[in-house]
């Protein structure tokens, strides 16, 4: 029987039983995704479904790697607003008379409503598509982040916080895209790169909005120019998310819409995907290890800065700059776990 995605093939194996029909016994690419082709179609090879066989990040050709792009640039903006208020907390703090008990539900809140929008996010991007999934996420939680600037009480930061968190969940749509646009024998480079230089927004915004402030700060108000810095992830947000709307595609022959006015895609049953997911072994394993490593990450970027502030007596830009150093080694580690998945994948199956 062959399995979807044209990976691998199975006798045994009960339908639903395994992610993405691989059992764990075989190899995790079948013979029609081992070589690529070239086409007319698309500038690099690609195998038998149009997924590309390499991972070209210097090119921005339509549409696998355009999507690849506006995936990471999306949820790089994502994890840059989110976390834009941390390295601010000295002087947010001051501002509207924040409280400890209150600077930790503003952290908690942060990453808090994620959890439940990229359990919704994975049914969005099964019915719309990740394209619609991005868009809906990132220009929907754009007023929350030009709301920051307006917040005068602590409850209001805390609930701006939650907000902008759930752009969090683009995540989601990240890894979902990459693996609709490159084949199962890089898939995990592929999103391995797409999600880490998304994960390197948490670093990058660390230096980044303390510089803005310093900046700010020439012609303004210590209090007002915190404020003025906010205005940089919210035009991000609005950047990004009209890039996904305007020059993204669903999937390599076209969008979502398209293929099943043509009959060419048979409309997903959510449920179906939730009961196959959940009941995979495999699915536990990675909750439990992305849970942990993902756990530190948040805290890392959520005190970090305000730590070493506090502890060092250091100047803002400087703590900032410290800070990102966590979150700065997204940019190559999380692709060499993706490399390092792809050949123990290759060399022992899934």
């Amino acid at each position: 029987m062959e399995m979807e995605g044209g990976v691998g093939k199975s006798g045994t194996a009960e339908p639903g039983s395994s992610m993405r029909g691989v059992s764990g016994r075989e190899a995790v690419q079948g013979a029609a995704a081992t070589d690529g082709k070239t086409s007319d179609r698309f500038p690099h090879p690609v195998d038998t479904e149009n997924k590309y066989t390499t991972l070209p990040v210097w090119s921005f050709a339509r549409p696998h790697m355009m999507a690849f792009h506006c995936a990471w640039m999306s949820f790089f903006t994502t994890f840059f607003s989110t976390f834009a208020a941390a390295p601010m907390i000295p002087i947010i703090r001051d501002d509207i008379d924040m409280s400890i008990i209150d600077l930790g539900n503003g952290g908690i809140a942060a990453v808090t409503g994620t959890i439940f929008c990229r359990l919704i996010m994975g049914t969005v991007c099964d019915t719309f598509g990740p394209r619609i999934g991005f868009c809906f996420l990132m220009l929907g939680v754009t007023p929350a982040v030009m709301a920051m600037p307006l917040q005068t009480t602590p409850i209001g930061f805390i609930l701006c916080r939650f907000f902008i968190g759930f752009g969090l969940a683009t995540f989601v749509a990240c890894q979902f895209w990459a693996s609709v646009m490159f084949t199962p024998k890089i898939v995990g480079l592929a999103n391995a790169t797409a999600g880490g230089w998304g994960n390197l927004g948490g670093g990058v915004t660390q230096f980044t909005i303390p510089a803005v402030f310093a900046a700010a700060s020439i012609a303004n108000p210590t209090y007002t120019a915190w404020r003025l810095a906010f205005f940089l992830p919210a035009c991000m947000h609005i950047v990004t998310g009209l890039m996904c709307m305007f020059l993204g595609q669903d999937l390599p022959d076209g969008q979502y819409s398209q293929l099943r006015k043509k009959g060419a895609m048979e409309k997903p049953s959510g449920v179906v995907n939730v009961q196959v997911g959940a009941g995979n072994y495999r699915s536990w394993v990675l909750l439990l290890t992305y849970g942990f490593c993902f756990g530190v990450e948040l805290t890392m970027n959520n005190i970090a800065a305000s730590y070493f502030f506090d502890q060092f007596d250091l100047d803002l830009k400087v703590a900032g700059l410290l800070a990102s150093l966590f979150g700065m080694m997204n940019l190559f580690a999380r692709s060499l776990g993706g490399w390092g998945s792809d050949y123990a994948a290759k060399k022992y199956g899934m």
